[in-house]
């Protein structure tokens, strides 16, 4: 609800409510008077003359209260989201030449890490990586990926996006990461999150032509906020695609069931890892009975990495896996000699029945 106080103390000149109101340009359409003091006085003073002069003085304060409802943020992004859906292109359900049975697999694209705005100097680092090298790299990864996953029988795509797909969440006073660490930009944050927005729609659209895709939101600890909003745009812009679906609930932890696997994404900041599998079994209990095929995919090491647990002797484990990263090295990561890492993207391919069948991975 908004307010807004307006007063006045002039001589003769506003006396009334309706002057105030007049004066400040204020319609009772917009506005309601939810109080109001009017205050009159006299002033005496001696005039060159000698004699005794009285001036009356007028003060008159209204305040008022807005008839309109106030657009808060939420009202504002979902008023934006509600226009690209308008402007979403209507993309009809694709016949795709994959036969309805037989062995069927999922494609699960996994490039974690890419920290797109992120800027490397060669000569400081050893590599180079700005806005374009790390777009080149993205779009020859998605490339390869493709290509070598047509031999399989794909039905389905499964995409998590983020991740920390921007190397930045803040802006001022400086770029920073979502808990302010300072970051060195390449570009402007807009230019980055557009470019970056045009990348992920280029991609998808590949993608769709290969098998359905379904895009899962994971926020990493550089660009967690920006991540939500980078799945508004992405959820309105493949609103009116058949071909598409969207995941970007507020959750950090998200899941997905493909038939006999279960798989979780989160970025692997926060919770602790050995914690893990009995979170997937407590909040998704449903599809962890009917699952034997079980693993939790996580970023932010920017390494490959393996941990097996085991609930009982009886209970299929879960498979912790540590993705690796095709980003640069920055110079914070080369002065604390972080440079060992392997810059690779992996895909998965799944059987509905049988679970992990082939790992694909591009390196740099």
């Amino acid at each position: 609800m908004e307010v807004k106080v307006i007063s006045s103390e002039v001589l003769d000149r506003i006396v009334t409510e309706e002057q105030l109101l007049l004066i400040y340009n204020i319609s009772l359409d917009d506005w309601e008077v939810e109080k109001k003091v009017i205050n009159t006085w006299e002033v005496g003073a001696k005039t060159p003359d000698g004699t005794l002069a009285v001036t009356p003085l007028f003060q008159i304060k209204i305040w008022l209260k807005s008839k309109k409802p106030i657009r808060t943020l939420d009202d504002i992004r979902l008023e934006f989201k509600e226009d690209l859906k308008l402007l979403s292109p209507n993309i009809a359900p694709i016949k795709y030449s994959t036969p309805v049975t037989g062995d069927l697999k999922l494609l699960e694209l996994n490039i974690f890490d890419l920290h797109f705005g992120k800027i490397c100097w060669s000569e400081e680092t050893g590599q180079e990586y700005n806005l374009q090298i790390a777009a080149e790299t993205f779009r020859a990864c998605i490339d390869y990926f493709i290509n070598t996953a047509q031999i399989y029988s794909i039905e389905r795509i499964l995409f998590p996006i983020g991740n920390d797909f921007f190397n930045s969440d803040r802006s001022s006073p400086y770029n920073s990461t979502t808990k302010g660490t300072p970051q060195e930009e390449d570009a402007r944050w807009q230019k980055t999150f557009r470019t970056g927005r045009q990348l992920l729609v280029e991609a998808v659209n590949r993608l769709q032509n290969l098998a359905p895709v379904d895009i899962v939101m994971v926020p990493g600890n550089h660009d967690f906020e920006r991540n939500f909003y980078l799945g508004d745009s992405l959820e309105g812009w493949f609103y009116n695609n058949k071909n598409v679906t969207v995941n970007n609930s507020p959750n950090p932890r998200k899941y997905y069931r493909y038939n006999n696997v279960l798989l979780g994404f989160t970025h692997g900041n926060e919770e602790k890892v050995t914690d893990l599998p009995i979170i997937m079994a407590q909040e998704n209990p449903a599809d962890w009975c009917v699952t034997k095929h079980r693993e939790f995919h996580i970023g932010h090491w920017h390494q490959k990495k393996e941990i097996k647990y085991k609930s009982t002797e009886e209970y299929q484990g879960v498979m912790i896996k540590y993705m690796s990263s095709l980003s640069g090295t920055d110079s914070w990561h080369h002065k604390k000699g972080y440079i060992s890492s392997k810059k690779s993207a992996e895909a998965l391919i799944w059987d509905r029945k049988k679970g992990l069948t082939a790992n694909l991975y591009y390196n740099i």
